[in-house]
């Protein structure tokens, strides 16, 4: 039996892994998850300025209330962006161990000095206008640059995240460690996935996570939400790394 659990980029949901729920739930156990603060979730579930740790303590209490790890029960954890950074705070923590680990569209770095001023400007801009508006000002244009279904897609979704949700979110990712040499020591199946024009995680800062060329996917034409912009592609890349018919 193999579960699969899909964690969310920020600012969306789990509602961006609807293709992949679909195309994979006849052949595997999948949980989508909803982070503190988004898609409606409660965000007191975690501490006023949170770690990652929080987050992905959160995951790990849901994928052991759901995933028995009995003998012969595989578990892979799929995450997008932000969703990769709780992907690779689980392994550091240890706690649950996936045999298969898809970090798509993230790194592995600490944010850069430059990087984590940004997150906390668009932090007090939330606080002072106690809207999701700067969140969609700072993040939209990158997400879903051309009009069409998927930038509405990602606005509805966007509209669900709370300010507060938002804002601990930001914060998390902003301190967060590098998981670098957590990742390359990962014991299980690694497979990073990058996009050609991804501009917030380019493809050549996923590339170097990888510990050989084998455990990097390129997808050509493609941005940021690669799951959501070509699920076409992405699911056989997921679907051939499992090796799953």
């Amino acid at each position: 039996m193999l579960s699969i659990c899909f964690i969310h980029a920020f600012p969306l949901n789990s509602d961006m892994w609807r293709e992949q729920m679909k195309y994979f739930s006849a052949k595997a156990r999948c949980i989508a998850v909803d982070l503190p603060g988004f898609g409606g979730t409660p965000h007191d579930t975690i501490s006023e300025n949170p770690s990652m740790h929080e987050y992905a303590l959160y995951v790990e209490r849901i994928i052991q209330g759901i995933v028995q790890k009995d003998k012969g029960h595989k578990l892979c954890i799929v995450g997008l962006s932000m969703g990769g950074y709780v992907a690779m705070y689980i392994i550091r923590r240890g706690f649950v161990v996936p045999d298969f680990l898809v970090l798509a569209n993230t790194r592995s770095q600490a944010d850069s000095e430059e990087a984590k001023q940004r997150r906390f400007k668009i932090i007090e801009e939330i606080e002072k206008r106690k809207s999701i508006e700067p969140v969609i000002s700072a993040y939209l244009p990158a997400l879903a640059p051309d009009e069409g279904k998927l930038r509405e897609d990602i606005l509805d979704m966007v509209k669900l995240t709370s300010p507060e949700g938002a804002r601990k979110a930001l914060y998390a990712m902003a301190t967060r460690d590098d998981s670098t040499d957590y990742v390359k020591s990962f014991p299980g199946k690694l497979l990073c996935i990058g996009s050609e024009k991804d501009t917030l995680s380019p493809p050549e800062v996923v590339r170097s996570m990888c510990r050989n060329d084998k455990e990097f996917k390129f997808i050509e034409g493609c941005g940021h939400l690669s799951a959501m912009e070509r699920p076409d592609i992405f699911n056989k890349i997921l679907e051939d790394f499992l090796e799953i018919r």
